[in-house]
């Protein structure tokens, strides 16, 4: 009996010395996690932020409005959470333009509504209500210009047009276009 347990012990001695072997040859783990290449760092970030524009003459020009805004000193570049952009031109409405995502690229000219987006302007004496909704806006404000490639469905009032690919310039006149695909709808009174 007792021969039995030594076979024994020295079995749990030799899978003893396997383990410890065996373990030398797996790699221990990173404590720190390497910082991804196409990982930005933030310099700065803002809950609810806030900014109004105005133009030289004293009004309002543009308002961008977001959830959450966080800027990279990497890129130059600001990402945004549920951004507002509202667009003054009188004696029009305000043009208001929201995402789910958006992002500033570097030098601030450039602005891409990410996500779903709804384009709008509201009924005024003489400018028809618009409702545009699409995907993946890009706004270019110095220029009163928005474009996307992908679908984008247009209704004012009885008017519904949509299509693939979609040019806005906002001023006056206004100035909108349908790309490819378009389909048209129109109802009389």
């Amino acid at each position: 009996m007792r021969g039995q347990h030594f076979k024994w012990y020295g079995f749990l001695i030799i899978m003893l010395l396997f383990s410890l072997w065996v373990i030398d040859f797996v790699p221990a783990p990173e404590l720190e996690r390497p910082i991804d290449e196409h990982e930005y760092t933030t310099d700065f970030f803002a809950v609810t932020y806030s900014k109004l524009q105005m133009n030289t003459e004293g009004k309002p020009q543009d308002k961008l409005d977001a959830d959450y805004l966080e800027h990279y000193s990497e890129n130059d570049e600001t990402q945004l959470t549920h951004p507002i952009m509202l667009i003054f031109k009188d004696p029009a409405p305000p043009w208001r333009m929201q995402a789910q995502m958006g992002r500033i690229a570097s030098g601030g000219e450039t602005i891409y509504l990410d996500g779903a987006v709804l384009v709008s302007r509201a009924a005024a004496e003489q400018v028809r209500a618009i409702d545009i909704k699409t995907t993946n806006l890009r706004l270019e404000p110095k220029r009163n210009y928005a474009q996307t490639d992908d679908w984008a469905e247009l209704v004012s009032e009885l008017d519904t047009m949509s299509g693939v690919g979609l040019k806005l310039f906002y001023q006056t006149p206004l100035y909108i276009e349908l790309l490819a695909n378009v389909k048209g709808k129109h109802e009389y009174q």
